[in-house]
Parts: structure tokens; sequence; C-alpha cells
């Protein structure tokens, strides 16, 4: 089974979109500066809505916050997700292996989870008020994601 997923990732990696990539001077040096940009708004809107949920930022109401934010963090996921995709292809085969990026894939796979867990947490709350169930998923929520960025990070140093 791991030598067809193997398999596949090598003529991902061979496809007229992975060789594209390879052999494009500023493809990847893009996709990477774009992949960290995101990153950062990606993790800068998930902790506003998560410190807000915690307690922090009383200026606004919870939901006030979450209706802002939530577009942003989305948004800059999808912003992840696209840029990451360029930046595994070229080498799938052997990024798949790397203990980091797993590591990595199982913590994107806890947070998503996470946030349903929240959202379920959040709807317990009275009108106006945000529900104590959920200040453990909002805690939960920026460590996994700065783990998430760690892990990524990591990527290139195992």
């Amino acid at each position: 089974m791991e030598h067809a997923g193997i398999a596949i990732l090598q003529t991902l990696e061979r496809s007229t979109f992975g060789l594209g990539i390879r052999d494009a001077v500023l493809i990847y040096p893009i996709a990477n500066v774009v992949h960290v940009l995101a990153v950062l708004v990606f993790f800068a809107s998930v902790a506003i809505m998560d410190l807000r949920v915690l307690g922090a930022l009383r200026d606004d109401a919870t939901e006030s916050v979450i209706r802002r934010f939530r577009p942003v963090a989305i948004g800059a996921f999808c912003m992840l997700l696209a840029s990451g995709i360029v930046l595994f292809t070229p080498e799938a085969s052997a990024i798949i292996r790397n203990p980091s990026f797993q590591i990595k894939l199982a913590l994107i796979a806890i947070g998503l989870l996470n946030v349903l867990w929240m959202e379920r947490a959040l709807k317990r709350g009275y009108p106006s008020m945000t529900a104590r169930a959920a200040r453990v998923p909002a805690a939960l929520s920026l460590v996994i994601w700065l783990g998430v960025a760690a892990a990524g990070r990591y990527i290139a140093y195992i």
C-alpha cells in the first residue's frame, strides 16, 4: 500500500504541473512567500478570535469578532492550501516521508476537529455571552495552530 502511494506521488512529481513548478525559476519562491504570509494572516485572525473567546479584547462581542475574522481565516487557509500544494508537488514522494510534515498534517486534522468542537461549544452560550465550554477549544486552538506552523517550518530541517 505504501509503495502504491509513493508511486502516485512520483507520478504527481513528474506531471506537467510538477515539472512546471520544478523548472520555473519564480513559482516555488513565490509560493513559499505566499505560504508564509498566509500563515501569518491565518494565525493572527485565529488568535484574535481565540483570545476573544478566552476573555480578552472585550471591546466587541465574541460573535462580532468571529463574524469579522472568520472569513479572513478561511481565506488565509485556502491560500495556505493552494500554496502548500505548489510547494508539495515537486517533491511529494520525499516530503510525505518527512516526520515533521506528517506531524503537521496530523495537527491540521486535529485543528479542524477542534474548530467543530469550538463551534458546538459556542452555540451553548447565551446570546451575547461566550460559553465557558468554548474556552478549552479556544486555548487548544492557539497551541495546535502554533504547532502546525512550527512543524511546517521544521520540514526543511529534517
